[in-house]
């Protein structure tokens, strides 16, 4: 079986940095950004081949994995799979996630 693509949407991607920059200016350090980074990079590598790993949410087109804190909303499509969200689960619920 062949890897699939991942591919992220650009509000995945600006949620994701955002969550990095705020923890690198909160924590004035870099470590935890560059953890998290990290284990999202393993995260994806494992949805390569293991794409139903994550649980379909209410709306049955999107799944999530938590990691730590934070959730991972993706929908898979043909070869790819769509980072549609990435979430912490501790910030202002003002902002709408997948769910």
């Amino acid at each position: 079986m062949a890897s699939k693509q991942i591919i992220w949407t650009n509000r995945a991607k600006a949620e994701f940095y955002h969550i990095l920059e705020f923890y690198i200016d909160r924590n004035k350090s870099t470590t935890f950004s560059e953890k998290l980074l990290s284990e999202v990079e393993e995260l994806t590598f494992l949805l390569k081949s293991n794409e139903f790993i994550g649980r379909l949410t209410s709306d049955k087109t999107i799944r999530v994995f938590p990691l730590r804190h934070f959730l991972l909303f993706y929908a898979i499509k043909g070869e790819s799979i769509y980072i549609v969200s990435f979430w912490d689960n501790r910030q202002n619920d003002t902002k709408k996630s997948y769910k």
